[in-house]
C-alpha cells in the first residue's frame, strides 16, 4: 500500500468522525426527522422532494470544508448517476430539456461525462439528482475522485438514514420505484 494511499484513508477516517461535531444539532436533528416530517405533510411528493434537497443542501455546507469537493472538480459528473421517475420530471421542470423519448440501454456509464457536465460544471446544480447530492469525499485531494482511480480503492463514505427514508418515502408516493442512469433519459446538448 502507498504512503499516499496509506495518507488519505487516514484523512478520510479522521474526517469521517469529525462529521457528527461539525453539524449544528438543529440541523442533525431536522435530518433525523426529515422523513416523519414529509410523511406528514399535506403536499405533493415534488414539493417533498424539493424540501429534502434544501435540507440536503443546508446540512452538506456545514460538511463542505471537510472535504476537497469544489466547483469545477467534476470526477464524479463521470460516475454512474441513477435517477428516478420524480427526480426525471424535476430535472425537466428546471432545465427546461426534455427526456428521450425512448430510454436508452443501460451500460456501464462509469468514466463517461454526465449529459448536464458543462465546462467542467454542472449546468442543473440546484435541480441535481439526490445521489449527486448525497455523494462527498473525505479525503485530503480530489485524487481518488478520478473516474479511473475511484473504485481502486475504499474510503469512508457519508450516509444519513433520514435523508435516505425520506427519499425512499417519496419515491413510493410517487411510485417511482425504478432508476435508470442519467445518461439513458437525457443527452448531452451540442455545447455540452
Amino acid at each position: 500500500m502507498s504512503n499516499q494511499l496509506l495518507e488519505e484513508q487516514k484523512f478520510a477516517a479522521r474526517n469521517f468522525s469529525r462529521i457528527s461535531k461539525v453539524i449544528p444539532r438543529r440541523l442533525a436533528i431536522r435530518e433525523d426527522n426529515i422523513s416523519a416530517q414529509l410523511a406528514k405533510a399535506k403536499t405533493s411528493p415534488r414539493r417533498k422532494l424539493e424540501t429534502l434537497y434544501t435540507l440536503m443542501d443546508e446540512l452538506f455546507q456545514t460538511v463542505l470544508p471537510l472535504t476537497p469537493c469544489r466547483n469545477r472538480c467534476s470526477s464524479c459528473c463521470h460516475y454512474e448517476v441513477n435517477i428516478t421517475e420524480i427526480e426525471i420530471a424535476h430535472i425537466e421542470i428546471h432545465s427546461k430539456r426534455k427526456r428521450s423519448k425512448v430510454v436508452g440501454p443501460k451500460v456501464n456509464f462509469h468514466g463517461t461525462a454526465c449529459p448536464f457536465l458543462e465546462n467542467g460544471s454542472c449546468s442543473i446544480y440546484e435541480a441535481r439528482p439526490f445521489t449527486c447530492r448525497k455523494h462527498l469525499a473525505l479525503t485530503k485531494s480530489n485524487f481518488w475522485c478520478d473516474p479511473v482511480r475511484s473504485n481502486l480503492e475504499k474510503f469512508p463514505l457519508i450516509q444519513f438514514s433520514g435523508f435516505e427514508n425520506a427519499f425512499n418515502l417519496i419515491r413510493s408516493e410517487s411510485k417511482s420505484y425504478d432508476s435508470v442512469d442519467i445518461r439513458q433519459v437525457f443527452k448531452r446538448n451540442a455545447t455540452g
